[in-house]
């Protein structure tokens, strides 16, 4: 695990896998506790990516700001790239990091060779408001149990979920004031992003993979994604949003968009 400063901010990055190889950005969701308490599941999760790529996996800035947004998340993250000489990189956006992959490609496209966009959606909707409204509730009340359990159930499919329950409790347990406090923020932004009338301009290889059973964006949102950037998909049956990290050959099908996309050309944004 390391840090790079971002201002008079620290942002948290995994870096791992092949040296010299193609660069792949992951760029995970939002949850209660950073990420990086969960870095050696992380890295044997993508050992089968390792092999073949240079693998950066960034988190949040550890101190978010008030009205901080994704395309906030994305000029931060940029920032990023260009400290750590990240140039023209597959990305793989998951659940709100889908959103800031987007803002990303928007942004700077030259930097991007691929995107890979996982139980993501180009803006919020009825069902994720709902949802982030009852997290909001239950983060504001500092109600780790409740929002553990509710984070369960919305996530992941009610066979994991039951399978893995007393983990997935566990794990929101030590939550600070300020992971309260940037779990709110990063939910603020979600429901702030709205990309749907720059999407189309996007014009670089893309994969979008989802599940029919995502409760937390719904079926549609992907269709349209999928619509707007006349991309491959893959939707699963019998998962949930956490598709990603349920179903078992999640990386498998991201290795064979990898593999096609090699050395294509940059992302583009056409006028």
């Amino acid at each position: 695990m390391h840090k790079v400063a971002i201002g008079d901010r620290e942002m948290e990055y995994l870096h791992f896998g092949k040296d010299g190889a193609e660069t792949v950005v992951v760029l995970p969701g939002i949850s209660l506790k950073s990420v990086m308490s969960s870095e050696h599941g992380i890295v044997a999760a993508y050992s089968f990516l390792a092999k073949n790529y240079d693998i950066f996996l960034f988190d949040h800035i550890r101190q978010e700001p008030e009205g901080y947004t994704i395309e906030g998340m994305a000029e931060d993250t940029l920032i990023a790239f260009d400290i750590l000489g990240c140039n023209r990189v597959h990305v793989i956006g998951i659940s709100m990091g889908g959103m800031v992959a987007q803002a990303i490609a928007l942004k700077e496209p030259e930097k991007v060779a691929s995107l890979i966009l996982c139980s993501t959606a180009m803006s919020s909707n009825y069902g994720s408001s709902t949802v982030l409204a009852r997290w909001k509730d239950l983060a504001k009340q500092k109600d780790v149990a409740g929002l553990m359990e509710s984070f369960g159930e919305y996530v992941y499919s009610p066979s994991f979920f039951e399978r893995f329950r007393n983990i997935i409790l566990a794990s929101g347990g030590g939550a600070t004031d300020l992971d309260f406090q940037n779990f709110l923020i990063s939910l603020e932004a979600v429901e702030g992003f709205n990309c749907e009338g720059e999407i189309h301009r996007i014009s670089c290889p893309a994969l979008v993979v989802g599940a029919d059973e995502d409760r937390i964006f719904g079926t549609q949102a992907m269709h349209d994604l999928i619509e707007a950037l006349r991309c491959e998909y893959f939707i699963y049956t019998g998962y949930g949003h956490a598709v990603y990290d349920e179903a078992p050959d999640f990386l498998e099908h991201v290795d064979a968009f990898l593999r096609k996309n090699r050395q294509d050309q940059h992302c583009q944004v056409v006028s």
